[in-house]
């Protein structure tokens, strides 16, 4: 179908005037006339009343104009979209993510700088949540990857991955052997009452599930020691001593070996990896282009 002439319907539909028509578009009418005919031959029907003053659509001409508009729409949607994503190769970007955000998703930096080579992004790793939140506030970066939960009162974010947190304990110790040949088998906090727990600081938000399942469940864990991430807990873990919690893509090849998982009776702890920005920030294509990739490999 030839574009140029459904170009030439809508103008002569909108103005219901084949001269009107012709002298908007700068044309001779009679070839605007030729192709209106031209156009009716390929549909093998009449598109116009020409008898009416002014003319009129008939109901073949009233169809094609509904999807004519559609099939416009459509190639406009689509010259916007190629040109926001010419323009994101290009653009710039500035990114801040916690070590345990990015390790949720560890291929979505790598791939996304690949993907805009071309673009300018700039990555920064900040180990403390609230420094983020801050950079965010001050426009010193456009979007951080955080996990919640997370004080909300002047940012907006996009859900990217949930996962459920577990209980770690090194593969040697009692309760690990027992269920060795069972994967994450369900256990009661209250069997690790002689346990040494690795807890994240209790400055921490995270600190806070933790702190209201212990106390929920009546039980007073005994602190070996508290760090920021939960890399330096799993390696603890990993070397044979004490318990922490852990999510599972949160543990390294090498120390999974040495890591036994737990389900713990009434344990609703979950972890959940967003994006936030400024709540009144409008988000440019190379950021909603960062957000898609994250939910992609976050799914």
């Amino acid at each position: 179908m030839n574009f140029r002439h459904m170009q030439l319907f809508l103008k002569v539909a909108k103005l219901q005037s084949f001269t009107k028509a012709a002298n908007e578009l700068k044309i001779p009418q009679p070839s605007l006339s030729q192709s209106i005919f031209a156009l009716e031959n390929e549909l093998k029907t009449t598109l116009f009343n020409r008898n009416t003053n002014p003319i009129s659509l008939t109901e073949a001409g009233e169809i094609y104009l509904k999807k004519a508009n559609l099939i416009k729409d459509m190639i406009a949607e689509l010259d916007t979209e190629i040109s926001a994503l010419n323009n994101a190769k290009t653009g710039k970007i500035r990114i801040a993510f916690s070590q345990n955000g990015y390790n949720m998703i560890p291929n979505l930096l790598p791939q996304f700088c690949k993907r805009f080579s071309d673009a300018s992004i700039k990555i920064s790793q900040i180990f403390s949540t609230l420094k983020i939140k801050q950079m965010i506030y001050d426009d010193e970066i456009d979007l951080g990857m955080l996990v919640l939960p997370l004080d909300i009162k002047y940012l907006k974010y996009e859900i990217i991955k949930s996962s459920n947190v577990f209980l770690a304990l090194p593969s040697l110790h009692e309760l690990s052997l027992k269920y060795k040949n069972k994967e994450l088998p369900e256990i009661s906090i209250k069997e690790l009452k002689n346990e040494k727990f690795i807890l994240p600081k209790s400055s921490q938000r995270s600190r806070l599930d933790i702190d209201l399942m212990f106390k929920n469940n009546e039980f007073i864990p005994k602190i070996l020691c508290e760090t920021e991430t939960f890399d330096i807990a799993n390696s603890i873990v990993a070397s044979g001593v004490g318990a922490t919690f852990t999510i599972s893509e949160l543990i390294k090849d090498d120390k999974k070996d040495k890591i036994k998982l737990f389900n713990i009776k009434d344990n609703n702890l979950i972890k959940t990896l967003v994006i936030a920005y400024k709540k009144d920030k409008k988000l440019s294509h190379l950021e909603l282009e960062f957000i898609k990739m994250a939910k992609e490999l976050g799914a």
